[in-house]
């Protein structure tokens, strides 16, 4: 019974001991100041300004070639992907219709040479007797129903001539026509470029009446026009000539770079979203670059090398006026707040143009108006 009972007063000690050592710990840690609040300084810095906008490669030039006659392909004489020289042969169709054809407006414009040389002779022995009867109506050896009669005849000849030689004229330009037909049969290349579709195949027929078939597409991808689709709210900070940089998912890290060529004025919508596409251009002599390939490229806007700046994050409400309310922090950790004007900022930073100065103290993240009005009726109330 003894030793039972001398252990409980042994439990109760430690147990005692324990207590009071928790108090003394509690009591000090309520004592303890609290920690200062997050801070940052007004410090120099470069900021570049920078709007993101989503983008696709395109190829700066790329055409259609199509079939402007009917007929059989016979041959394809390039390959998905191959380069070609302004000029060069593409497709073959089937020459045979269109040669019957030349042949035939050969023979016709034959046959209408050969009547009009004909009328040509007939023309020539119509003013011979028209001047015979003339010398014999002076001599009073012919009747004027006679000298009438030629001058008719030599008019209806010379009539016949210009229309056979209108008629002429229409076959030659019928046969030209024909011989421009046949040379359509062999299809080439308008400009230097890359094969980059090739939608047919040898054997099969095209037909060019109402709609234009499509043979082939050639593309220059020695440079590429990135489509960029800039939002409603960015597009007035956006000016032709600015610096738009872009990298791919596959590039190693490479940074592809040019100035913004164009605006377009007309905008596209998505939904309830309204886009400009501005459009600008880089080098892809290396082929690096895929057409349709989508990038995030970053168009820049503004920039300024040591000017004062502060962490963006220390910005409160923005006034009716534009400028920020901004929480100083004194060197005895008093709180004030100061109105800040700011202008360039780089999604980190924003540059101080009034209000402040180089090593100032600025509350990171500050409270909203609300949110400190709503703090001092809490402290009001206590």
């Amino acid at each position: 019974m003894k030793a039972m009972l001398k252990r409980w007063r042994t439990r109760l000690i430690v147990v005692a001991v324990l207590a009071a050592a928790g108090g003394g710990w509690w009591a000090t840690r309520k004592s303890d100041a609290p920690p200062p609040p997050p801070s940052g300084v007004v410090a120099l810095a470069d900021i570049t300004q920078a709007v993101q906008a989503a983008g696709v490669l395109q190829a700066r030039t790329k055409v259609d070639v199509g079939a402007q006659v009917s007929g059989q392909i016979q041959t394809i004489h390039v390959q998905l992907g191959q380069q070609v020289k302004k000029g060069e042969l593409l497709v073959s169709l089937d020459p045979e219709l269109a040669r019957s054809d030349v042949a035939q407006a050969e023979a016709s414009l034959a046959q209408a040479r050969a009547q009009l040389d004909a009328s040509r002779v007939d023309a020539d022995a119509a003013r011979r007797e028209l001047a015979r009867q003339r010398r014999l109506l002076a001599g009073q050896a012919t009747a004027a129903t006679e000298a009438e009669r030629a001058e008719t005849e030599l008019a209806k000849i010379e009539a016949a001539l210009r229309g056979q030689a209108a008629t002429l004229a229409r076959l030659e330009a019928e046969l030209d026509n024909r011989k421009l037909r046949l040379s359509y049969t062999r299809i080439t290349a308008p400009m230097d470029g890359t094969v980059v579709s090739l939608p047919v195949q040898a054997g099969q027929t095209v037909i060019a009446v109402q709609v234009t078939p499509v043979m082939l597409t050639l593309a220059d991808l020695d440079t590429i026009t990135v489509r960029t689709k800039v939002p409603e709210a960015d597009i007035q900070a956006i000016k032709v000539g600015q610096v738009a940089r872009f990298s791919t998912l596959s590039g190693e890290g490479k940074r592809y770079e040019g100035k913004l060529r164009v605006i377009q004025p007309v905008p596209e919508r998505a939904g309830n979203a309204v886009f400009y596409n501005v459009l600008f251009e880089v080098d892809n002599r290396d082929r690096a670059l895929f057409s349709d390939m989508t990038v995030q490229v970053d168009i820049e806007t503004g920039s300024a090398k040591q000017v004062p700046a502060m962490p963006i994050v220390a910005l409160g409400e923005r006034g009716k006026d534009g400028r920020f309310t901004v929480t100083v922090l004194d060197a005895a950790g008093k709180q004030a707040p100061r109105q800040v004007k700011v202008g360039l900022q780089d999604g980190a930073k924003v540059q101080v143009l009034d209000g402040l100065k180089t090593g100032d103290k600025v509350l990171l993240a500050p409270p909203s108006a609300a949110d400190a009005a709503a703090s001092a009726a809490s402290a009001a109330s206590s």
